[in-house]
């Protein structure tokens, strides 16, 4: 068993909503250097991933067009994802460049809304292959990958967090992120700490 085997990379909502620009959520992106940044180090990461044969998780939202697994949300994640009709149809199809290989594990619906762990098989899949070094990417930083990264620290995971390859909405946040939060929950680190660690 390599040590490559025994490290996943997840990618969180790498879709159309998010990533494309006709995509529901795109605008609000205020920075889109920080995106197009984001999407082309999301690439090196992804194919390093695969060079290295490590486990890559994609983690993206689809729902059916009543959201019933929603419930009756109203505030928050769950009130939003049914107002601005998100991760329907074309816009929750994985965004080019980011669609699975044959073996990647892919999780496509999660109740709880921002955490990756919440609802989904992750944590079981992770555990179950005796995975404890997990790498996370994505969108948007301050809210999905912000609160994967605080749930897999709380279950007892070596969290990385690739930071330039996620986007927040706005600088302020990518800063913020990596001065006021991701010390107390993992290490962040670049796409190319991440390919020299080879």
């Amino acid at each position: 068993m390599t040590e490559a085997s025994k490290s996943a990379l997840i990618l969180i909502e790498y879709v159309n909503d998010w990533l494309s620009p006709t995509g529901g959520i795109y605008p609000q992106f205020q920075d889109r250097e920080q995106v197009d940044t984001a999407i082309a180090n999301s690439k090196i990461a992804l194919a390093e991933a695969r060079r290295r044969g490590m486990h890559v998780i994609y983690a993206s939202l689809k729902f059916e067009p009543t959201y019933k697994v929603l419930g009756e949300g109203k505030y928050g994640l769950r009130g939003m994802m049914r107002t601005y009709r998100s991760f329907l149809g074309e816009q929750a199809d994985f965004f080019p460049g980011f669609e699975p290989a044959e073996g990647e594990h892919v999780v496509r619906e999660r109740p709880g809304g921002s955490s990756v762990f919440v609802g989904t098989t992750i944590d079981g899949y992770l555990r179950n292959n005796g995975i404890f070094d997990i790498y996370l990417a994505g969108f948007s930083l301050r809210q999905c990958v912000e609160s994967s990264m605080r749930n897999a620290h709380d279950l007892g995971y070596h969290t990385n967090v690739l930071w330039d390859a996620s986007a927040g909405y706005t600088r302020k946040q990518q800063n913020d992120f990596l001065t006021e939060i991701a010390p107390f929950y993992a290490n962040a680190i670049t796409t190319q700490d991440f390919v020299e660690q080879a």
